[in-house]
């Protein structure tokens, strides 16, 4: 029992959802080793993403490798715990009539 034993940290989730939309721009950002690198930076140990009906499929990641644990699904029926049990939550701002939803950089 030493000190340094990570599998006792906690977890630190990262929550992206889009909704019922299809956001796939949103979905490739934070699936970026720029982003997900910025998030370890700042503590964050696991990135799940609800897709919608996006066509872009992330890579999942088991974390293994020192990376994030990334887990995506397209759909639940309530996302409430989802949202109660992250650190953060990253989603977008509604509708909006521009084709292409805007994504800001906050890194």
């Amino acid at each position: 029992m030493g000190g340094n034993d990570n599998r006792f940290e906690s977890k630190r989730t990262v929550f992206v959802t889009v909704g019922t939309t299809s956001f796939d721009s949103l979905v490739k950002a934070v699936d970026t080793q720029q982003v997900q690198e910025a998030l370890l930076k700042k503590g964050y140990t696991h990135l799940v993403i609800q897709m919608g009906r996006g066509s872009y499929i992330p890579k999942k990641s088991s974390g293994e490798d020192g990376s994030l644990v990334l887990d995506y699904f397209t759909f639940s029926p309530s996302i409430a715990d989802y949202m109660r049990s992250a650190s953060l939550v990253i989603s977008h701002a509604g509708i909006m009539p521009n084709p292409k939803l805007k994504l800001y950089k906050l890194y």
